[in-house]
């Protein structure tokens, strides 16, 4: 091991590409008559918070916030390595989640990372990037009268809808491409491979980010009721069946897409064989009118049947013949 590359445990240090995205503080502090938005980490112990940080490259900037909130140090850690998988967890009496998050931007798959905490009353996003996937949560603190009314845990429901919708619109386009491939194996027998193993590729990487939030969520919602209000029980069970018939649906699509390579491949093998079997066919036609060239192309010094007139006639009219003869006897046999 390479001593210098190792970071003891509670070493913040950023481990993403996004070392030029400067750091930003969008802090909303709100409750059901208050919408104040500020750029700085001060807690408003009056108000439930929601704090988005985007750019985690300045990790001495981003450290203040320790002076804030009673955030575990190890957490801070995890949120600097954007390398991690899919979790959520809970940690004393906070909870700590990692996501990698696919969404649609002109009708392309984007991947975007964040991780998020929930404290006490607050709420803190960090994001490499702005995260356009969370953009509508600009219109919920205005407009939705419930999200400032309700506990800080329906604002966890709206980020993780949020992300569930998004993941939604990704299935639904992969699944359309998909449909397109199978329209066109049944029709051309054919598929283009680059493209059919993008979109496999995609549906693999939707299935790592769906399946995992699904199950450790549902861990967590039966062991840990007091992290939720009772009143939005209703809410997180909703989000568990959106999770669970997308997570259902990505299995059948990734069952259909193996059953469309398989179909793919013995398309491909027929294809092949069929080819192979007329190669066959045309030698073996070959195979005699060889052999009577060759017979009859041997220097015998006596080789009457070579002096007569119609011989070249007859010899062509014998080959030919031998030919059709073979050609009938594969078909009646349904060789081709």
């Amino acid at each position: 091991m390479n001593l210098s590359s190792y970071f003891k445990p509670k070493t913040m240090v950023y481990t993403g590409k996004h070392v030029k995205t400067p750091t930003s503080i969008k802090h909303y502090a709100y409750d059901a008559k208050t919408l104040l938005v500020s750029a700085d980490f001060k807690s408003n112990k009056d108000l439930k918070n929601y704090i988005q940080i985007v750019g985690l490259s300045n990790v001495q900037e981003i450290a203040i916030i320790k002076e804030h909130y009673n955030i575990d140090p190890l957490i801070l850690e995890d949120v600097f390595n954007v390398n991690q998988r899919n979790k959520i967890e809970v940690v004393e009496n906070s909870l700590f989640g990692a996501f990698h998050v696919e969404y649609l931007e002109n009708n392309y798959v984007k991947e975007d990372y964040m991780s998020i905490l929930m404290i006490e009353n607050t709420i803190i996003t960090f994001h490499e990037t702005e995260p356009v996937f969370l953009k509508p949560l600009d219109t919920l603190f205005n407009d939705h009268k419930e999200l400032r009314e309700k506990s800080i845990d329906y604002l966890l429901y709206q980020i993780l809808d949020i992300i569930t919708d998004n993941h939604l619109d990704v299935y639904d386009e992969l699944d359309l491409a998909i449909s397109l491939f199978e329209e066109e194996i049944i029709d051309t027998k054919n598929i283009e491979q680059e493209d059919f193993y993008l979109v496999r590729k995609n549906m693999l990487k939707l299935k790592n980010n769906v399946t995992p939030i699904y199950e450790q969520l549902e861990k967590i919602l039966l062991k840990n009721q007091d992290l939720f209000n009772s009143s939005n029980k209703l809410y997180y069970e909703d989000l568990k069946d959106h999770l669970q018939r997308l997570d259902s649906r990505i299995n059948q699509a990734r069952e259909v897409m193996r059953n469309l390579l398989d179909l793919h491949m013995n398309n491909q093998s027929n294809k092949m064989n069929k080819i192979m079997a007329t190669l066959t066919l045309f030698s073996a036609i070959f195979i005699p009118l060889s052999f009577l060239t060759g017979f009859f192309g041997m220097n015998f010094v006596h080789f009457g049947i070579l002096q007569y007139n119609q011989a070249v006639l007859i010899f062509s009219i014998l080959c030919f013949t031998i030919a059709i003869a073979m050609v009938l006897f594969f078909k009646k046999k349904k060789w081709f």
